[in-house]
């Protein structure tokens, strides 16, 4: 059966293909829309017929795939495209755009097990593999340098990078390489307990923290980190302050658990400009541990319906967040970001005019955007390397960028094909981000053989 011949229950936008949430297999599918609504809807031969909603509406859905740019493609593949996705990656020939963030994880291990997990860290205490040596991650920087450039962005992740006491050692090798970008993923509690250590780290060479940051209330911690850690956070802003360590605050947004919160971080990203570049919104995604319906779990986390699954997407955030940031963002001040298919991930930025914070995207047309548009641009700096060409004079503003990660139910090979934020795998393989953590409805990882 091809996507075309697969019946729905709406009106169809577009014909794809996609992954069974049980099996992993690819699956004949389609957009459509129901009623309003926009669903992905697909049939696996031995599973049956599971759906998933990608969006609220269908006018904003089809505003935001409009803003498409022309893909760069990558340097070199590495693998012909012979079994079909996602058994291919690494980049097969069939993939679409170069990256331009490239993630290492330099350990599994973790000093957190949050109930939200999509590395599932720490899930079975004392059996992670071990850590890369410094030798081998030199030939993965070099690896990286060869498929991109060296204004490619790295991140360093894990598990939690900051438990290896040699991890300024690997920010000076990465920068020995030549990349000018290198970020530091973590939880902040290593940053927030050594008042000396985001120095040595901005001394090692490192340009940010990606800081796990999902609410301004220790309850908010609490369910989704299992612990009170309100006061490491702002332990991690006071001492990356003083070693002028900048940092995005990352929110995993969770239905029932702090999405009413979601303005309030805005407004302590403003109140924290000083050292706060972006905040970057991130609806939860079912792959890895998503610790729902278990025992022990929080009570507000229910388990997603495999068959008809609904939560919390890219297009609510981006309602939600205009709501409750009290007149200052509307929902269509947010464009799709030109690094990747335009459903992935969108964006505004922050200027400052008049003394009030102005969406860069009320201030230029969309043809000025394709225009401007750099395509070697991580996802974070699209807008805000517009800004600094086309607003010199202003001081750095606020990026905030809402990310539609994918898992098994909502993950759609069109857009994976097109992804520019990858992992670096131990084997050699740059694999899109929502592939690489995939894991089936009973939590299983994908396995892709090279």
């Amino acid at each position: 059966m091809s996507p075309a011949d697969l019946a729905g229950n709406g009106e169809l936008l577009w014909p794809t293909e996609a992954l069974c949430p049980f099996c992993l297999k690819s699956s004949p599918a389609r957009v459509e829309a129901q009623g309003n609504e926009v669903w992905l809807v697909k049939d696996c031969p031995e599973h049956g017929r599971t759906e998933s909603c990608l969006w609220p509406d269908k006018d904003s859905f089809l505003r935001m795939n409009s803003l498409r740019l022309p893909p760069a493609p990558p340097r070199f593949f590495r693998s012909a495209a012979k079994r079909g996705c996602p058994l291919d990656c690494g980049f097969c020939a069939r993939h679409a755009r170069r990256a331009t963030l490239v993630e290492i994880e330099v350990t599994e291990r973790c000093n957190l097990r949050c109930p939200v997990c999509f590395m599932s860290a720490e899930e079975r205490r004392g059996e992670a593999p071990p850590d890369p040596t410094l030798e081998e991650l030199g030939r993965t920087f070099e690896h990286i340098m060869q498929a991109t450039t060296p204004q490619t962005a790295i991140q360093v992740t894990g598990g939690e990078p900051t438990i290896r006491p040699d991890l300024p050692a690997i920010i000076r090798l990465g920068r020995s390489v030549g990349f000018e970008f290198i970020e530091i993923n973590t939880n902040g509690l290593a940053l927030a307990r050594d008042e000396a250590y985001a120095a040595a780290l901005a001394e090692a060479g490192a340009t940010g923290i990606y800081l796990q940051f999902d609410g301004v209330t220790d309850a908010v911690f609490q369910k989704t980190r299992g612990t009170a850690l309100l006061a490491d956070k702002l332990a991690v802003l006071d001492n990356c302050r003083r070693a002028g360590l900048q940092i995005c605050l990352a929110m995993t947004i969770i239905e029932g658990v702090n999405e009413s919160q979601i303005g309030d971080v805005l407004r302590f990203a403003l109140d924290n400009r000083d050292i706060v570049a972006g905040v970057a919104y991130q609806p939860a995604f079912g792959s890895g541990r998503f610790q729902v319906g278990q025992s022990g779990a929080p009570a507000e986390f229910r388990r997603f319906d495999a068959r008809r699954q609904k939560r919390l997407t890219q297009g609510d955030v981006i309602r939600l967040l205009a709501a409750q940031s009290g007149g200052l963002l509307e929902p269509g001040d947010f464009w799709s970001l030109g690094c990747s298919h335009p459903l992935c991930t969108s964006s505004t930025y922050l200027l400052s005019r008049g003394g009030k914070p102005t969406p860069l995207t009320r201030l230029i047309t969309e043809a000025d955007y394709l225009a401007a548009f750099d395509p070697q641009s991580p996802q974070g700096s699209v807008l805000a390397d517009i800004a600094r060409r086309r607003f010199p004079r202003h001081r750095a503003g606020l990026a905030i960028v809402v990310m539609n990660y994918m898992d098994c139910y909502n993950l759609d090979l069109q857009k994976t094909r097109e992804c520019s934020m990858v992992v670096m795998s131990r084997d050699g393989r740059l694999v899109p981000f929502c592939l690489y953590h995939l894991t089936d409805a009973e939590g299983n990882r994908l396995r892709v053989e090279p």
